[in-house]
């Protein structure tokens, strides 16, 4: 599987490679092409006997390039006005736009892309961080004590409720009744809607339409029902202003709103940003912790050494079973781009209207990278930092996640209270495997299936 390296040079090298000179997997129907995506470990295997690189081509669907190299992660990452877009991939490949709404997937793709992300980034940075631990404390503290001990529980199910409640106190921080009350309906009405035959039929119908996503007014009302509360929270907030700074995603919005000459960050746009995050991030938070539980239970020696270091007051291992759970579990496969013209990537030519894959499931399992990459070692991430062609849980580049920070920061916080006040029980059974979910995320088969007993 080894490639060449180009680690050490700054440009990509000319193009000598076509897209029909790769391999492609033998999947001639749109039903083999689902088998191929709903089965992460089938997809990963076929690098081990097709090569690094492969092309899969149906009917009715973008030609797409699957790779596992690092260095064309690189290539995609730092080329700058390369022609690759997120967003343009986004809307014909996966159901963002459906979630996040047209004005999320335009702005991916749009000049203001960069002066955006710039413009917001001190809310999920320092400061502001250190700031929502406190909500994020009480949260998990509040969840656990509900928690059953001595038996087994879907520690996925756990989490997403959690991850909701710190979602609903750190990023919007509506504390009033009425609304919080709406925006928890709203959040599982959402949960619902994307888990229904009519979201998968859309979703389908979209993939084979170029993009084109039929209307769904079911969700475009619980997106609406979510702004509006953003909206309220908002005039409520600038008719009452708080004698006491407020700790929240939506208060620094604000302030970040109060110098903003170009406007920006109108109101209406934090609350896209709003649901992004709510969308994007909650549920992405909840299935990395169930990962986390999952390989604990069966790694005893692992939780062992945490145990111990939390009782020393440190993170840094904890960290790095976060940071190897992710590795080992990412909670999506994926990352994707198009090419909105012909560009070179690392030395091979992809031609306009092409989808790349960067396989994440694959790159981060690379055994010249990550030696017996199938184990869990979190102590491969202790003292140092993930390479970020290699490690790409949160992508990379001008579109690297925005709040990747923020769920490294939350998942910290959230482990560390849980594991405090409860033990994750050893399980012999067998590892669960990655099963590729409903809007792509790869969740533990059985639901992170733990037991938890008291401190």
């Amino acid at each position: 599987m080894a490639v060449e390296s180009t680690a050490d040079k700054t440009k990509p090298r000319q193009a000598t490679i076509q897209l029909r000179d790769l391999p492609r997997p033998p999947i001639h129907s749109a039903v083999g092409f689902a088998a191929f995506w709903a089965d992460p470990e089938f997809a990963r295997k076929q690098f081990d006997v097709r090569g690094d690189r492969m092309v899969v081509d149906l009917p009715l669907l973008p030609t797409m390039l699957f790779t596992a190299v690092p260095e064309d992660a690189k290539a995609v990452f730092t080329q700058v006005d390369s022609g690759l877009r997120l967003g343009e991939a986004l809307r014909r490949l996966a159901p963002h736009e459906m979630l996040f709404g047209r004005e999320m997937i335009d702005w991916w793709n749009g000049a203001n892309h960069a002066k955006l992300r710039k413009k917001v980034a001190p809310a999920f940075n320092g400061a502001a961080l250190r700031g929502y631990e406190e909500a994020m404390v009480d949260a998990a503290k509040r969840r656990v004590d509900e928690w059953p001990v001595g038996e087994p529980v879907r520690f996925t199910r756990q989490m997403k409720t959690l991850a909701r409640d710190v979602i609903m106190s750190v990023v919007f921080g509506v504390t009033e009744g009425d609304r919080r009350d709406r925006l928890e309906q709203a959040l599982i009405d959402l949960d619902r809607a994307i888990a229904s035959n009519g979201m998968r039929t859309r979703y389908v119908a979209a993939i084979l339409s170029g993009g084109r996503w039929p209307r769904y007014t079911a969700m475009r009302e619980i997106s609406a029902r979510i702004d509006a509360v953003t909206l309220e929270e908002i005039a409520f907030r600038r008719a009452n202003p708080s004698p006491v700074q407020r700790k929240d995603c939506l208060a620094i919005f604000l302030e970040l709103a109060e110098d903003d000459p170009e406007n920006l960050l109108s109101d209406q746009m934090i609350a896209v940003f709003q649901r992004m995050l709510l969308i994007a991030g909650y549920e992405t938070t909840a299935v990395t912790l169930a990962w986390v539980a999952e390989r604990l239970v069966r790694h005893p020696e692992v939780m062992a050494t945490l145990d111990q270091s939390l009782a020393a007051g440190a993170d840094d291992y904890l960290d790095a079973v976060i940071t190897e759970t992710m590795r080992i579990r990412p909670a999506l496969p994926v990352t994707m781009r198009y090419a909105e013209k012909d560009v070179d990537i690392n030395g091979l030519r992809v031609p306009k209207g092409t989808i790349v894959m960067l396989y994440i499931n694959a790159i981060q399992k690379r055994e010249e990278f990550y030696p017996n990459p199938d184990e869990f070692d979190p102590d491969r991430f202790l003292g140092v930092r993930p390479d970020p062609h290699r490690w790409l849980p949160f992508g990379g580049g001008a579109h690297r996640c925005l709040a990747a920070n923020f769920a490294m920061f939350e998942s910290r916080v959230l482990l560390r209270t849980i594991l405090t006040h409860r033990r994750l029980l050893p399980d012999a059974g067998a590892g669960e495997r990655q099963d590729q979910h409903r809007n792509i995320l790869l969740t533990p088969h059985r639901g992170a299936t733990v037991t938890l007993a008291h401190r």
